[in-house]
């Protein structure tokens, strides 16, 4: 665990600020044009306009979302998102329902991305607005694709295959197809995924499991029962959802105070 009393940039940390979205209609424009340049770009290519994202940052207002900024001079930069309590739509999927704080959304421009910055804002998170009675922090994130492995190899083997073989598709512009898993065999994939990552984090498709593992060391995963819990994706496209939720006592070594 990192040290919680130091700034976590890793470059000039006076360069930098964290402030909270406090003026919904003289900030919501730049934190909109910040969300949607986040999720239209890499890794996620989504179809983001600044209308669409603004009724998105209404939403979270309207829940009492705390909203997190990050900026270098005048301009935004990134932007943090977190729930005191977990969606309506994912509760079914997150093992600890109670003090929990759920982080909705994570996000740095490309361009100002490995400085830190998305560190940083989970770090004021946990300073600043994190207060007893949260004991857990969770999210939710997207597991690896689905994948048919050969006879000849192990989950592991295929697994780095699968990546090296994505990586180029990527790269050449061409499309990846997924295999269609029944439940049953969506379940033994996932429980497989996690326990493999949870001992090759390298092999972690998830930017933010890479985020809270850098903070926190090791990761916990929701379970339902013997099986991690997965949310099936709502877009179709085959990146199902886990949730890995991190027991602040645990990791801090007590709760936050008021």
């Amino acid at each position: 665990m990192k040290n919680i009393n130091e700034s976590w940039i890793k470059d000039d940390p006076n360069k930098y600020k964290i402030e909270s979205l406090l003026r919904l209609r003289t900030d919501i424009g730049e934190f909109a044009e910040v969300y949607k340049d986040v999720f239209n770009g890499p890794p996620f290519y989504e179809d983001w306009d600044i209308n669409s994202a603004m009724n998105v940052i209404r939403d979270y207002y309207e829940q009492r979302a705390r909203m997190l900024k990050a900026k270098v001079g005048d301009k935004t930069v990134g932007f943090l998102v977190s729930l005191d309590q977990v969606p309506e739509n994912q509760r079914e999927y997150v093992q600890y329902l109670k003090d929990i704080t759920f982080i909705e959304e994570i996000g740095v421009l490309k361009e100002y991305r490995n400085k830190g910055i998305a560190s940083e804002m989970v770090r004021t998170l946990l300073n600043k607005y994190i207060m007893s009675p949260y004991g857990y922090l969770g999210y939710r994130t997207n597991a690896m694709r689905y994948f048919d492995k050969k006879d000849s190899e192990s989950f592991e083997s295929a697994a780095e295959r699968v990546q090296q073989e994505d990586k180029i598709i990527r790269l050449n512009g061409g499309k990846i197809i997924i295999p269609e898993f029944n439940d049953d065999e969506k379940q033994k994939f996932i429980n497989k995924y996690i326990e493999l990552i949870q001992n090759r984090p390298d092999l972690d498709v998830s930017n933010s499991n890479c985020l809270f593992r850098d903070i926190f060391g090791d990761l916990d995963f929701s379970k339902k029962g013997d099986d991690y819990s997965f949310q099936k994706d709502p877009t179709g496209e085959g990146n199902d959802r886990i949730f890995p939720v991190l027991s602040l006592q645990k990791k801090l070594g007590y709760r936050r105070g008021r």
